[in-house]
């Protein structure tokens, strides 16, 4: 009879499988790597989604009113995100899972969870998935309007409002705030994740903890050894403020263009990803034509040229391995690159404004021996520093994390 698996409770901050976004991808595929090692108990914060995705998934509400205005006085000195989650019930609730089901290690989705692992016995191991170190984020969209609820907009839309109405201050101080907790979590965490390589470097002389750079895994969505299309595709949930925005700076760069003579006759960029119903009556007149979601990516394989004229944000985008995947050339902004290995110039390349990024891009479309050159030296790139199972790593890090509590 086979040992069996050590169990695993994995906290995450939203519904795992009905949230259609870079982070609910990872979420997925962190859960796929831990099943082949462990018996996973997955508890999400917020609603169930009410159909087949929700089964086997404990789900507990997010901070009620009164919780959340607490919040404000005992975890005044934590980011303001993990007082819309924290509730004496939900941490008690955890608690008793891990009791129950004597598991060996917690799985915490970013640190505005951390706070409802607190008090667990010193035997069970505690992973922080930092996803990207968030201070940075915000100290560096401040500078750039930006809609600081992002994803919690969905969810406390009242709030989110009054947020962006004071998005500046509110920025500061919850990057301030990000810095001390990241720095904080380093030294009583067993295992620190990160996808970006750089940003995990950047924390492992913050403490104790064991440091993993865990980027996402993709293989190439299909065999494709043609030549690329001449589509311009921008990929992206835009229902985030952050792909909006670059989608808008796309559509300036495109107007400067035309303004200048230089926009090809019927070339259009096309916009590929969920959006708000009233979203496209934003771009009127614009050469942009609007997809909405689409479910099977591989429609895209070799369809054009991927446009990631990324200037916010960290860690990793995943815009830009999704084109590497399905054999399109990718033209990004430098900031795209920050959390890749990736060759600037050789497997992508890269232009330093939004204007750039669309002139390289029409470029690139008439140049079939270039395009099919990139697509090859993006895939061999995935293969090298994305491949599926480099995910072993991520259950080798909490093994060992297991390893070091029970013998606390």
């Amino acid at each position: 009879m086979s040992e069996a698996k050590p169990v695993l409770v994995m906290l995450l901050s939203r519904h795992p499988y009905a949230e259609k976004s870079g982070r609910g991808f990872m979420l997925r595929q962190r859960i796929a790597q831990a099943r082949a090692r462990f018996d996973v108990r997955l508890v999400s914060m917020g609603h169930a989604a009410g159909d087949a995705s929700d089964e086997g998934i404990v789900f507990l509400g997010m901070a009620p009113k009164s919780a959340a205005a607490l919040n404000a006085f005992r975890l005044a000195h934590l980011p303001l995100q993990t007082w819309l989650y924290y509730s004496a019930d939900a941490r008690a609730r955890i608690a008793t899972l891990v009791r129950e089901s004597g598991a060996a290690a917690v799985y915490i989705d970013m640190l505005r969870l951390a706070p409802l692992a607190e008090g667990l016995p010193a035997n069970v191991a505690r992973i922080v998935d930092y996803d990207d170190l968030l201070s940075v984020r915000y100290r560096l969209a401040g500078k750039r309007g930006y809609d600081v609820m992002g994803f919690l907009s969905q969810r406390f839309g009242p709030l989110s409002g009054l947020a962006r109405a004071l998005a500046a201050p509110i920025l500061s101080m919850e990057a301030k705030r990000c810095a001390a907790y990241e720095r904080a979590m380093m030294q009583s965490a067993d295992v620190a994740v990160f996808t970006s390589p750089r940003e995990a470097y950047a924390m492992v002389e913050q403490g104790p903890a064991f440091v993993l750079a865990a980027p996402p895994t993709l293989a190439a969505y299909g065999a494709f050894a043609g030549v690329p299309g001449p589509r311009l595709i921008f990929l992206g949930n835009m229902r985030y403020a952050e792909n909006v925005t670059m989608l808008r700076s796309l559509v300036e760069a495109a107007d400067a263009l035309t303004a200048e003579g230089v926009w090809p006759a019927g070339a259009v960029i096309e916009a590929v990803g969920d959006h708000a119903p009233d979203l496209p009556g934003r771009f009127p007149g614009a050469p942009l034509r609007f997809h909405g979601r689409v479910d099977d990516l591989t429609t895209l394989l070799g369809a054009g040229v991927f446009l990631a004229p990324v200037t916010s944000g960290s860690g990793v985008k995943l815009k830009v391995l999704d084109g590497m995947a399905l054999s399109c050339p990718v033209v990004a902004a430098p900031k795209a690159l920050e959390g890749l290995s990736a060759r600037a110039n050789r497997d992508l390349i890269i232009a330093p404004d939004p204007r750039a990024v669309l002139r390289a891009a029409l470029s690139l479309r008439t140049r079939p021996q270039l395009k099919a050159k990139l697509a090859a030296r993006a895939r061999a790139y995935l293969a090298r520093a994305h491949a599926p199972s480099l995910g072993l790593a991520f259950c080798d890090a909490i093994e060992a994390a297991i390893t070091r509590a029970k013998a606390r």
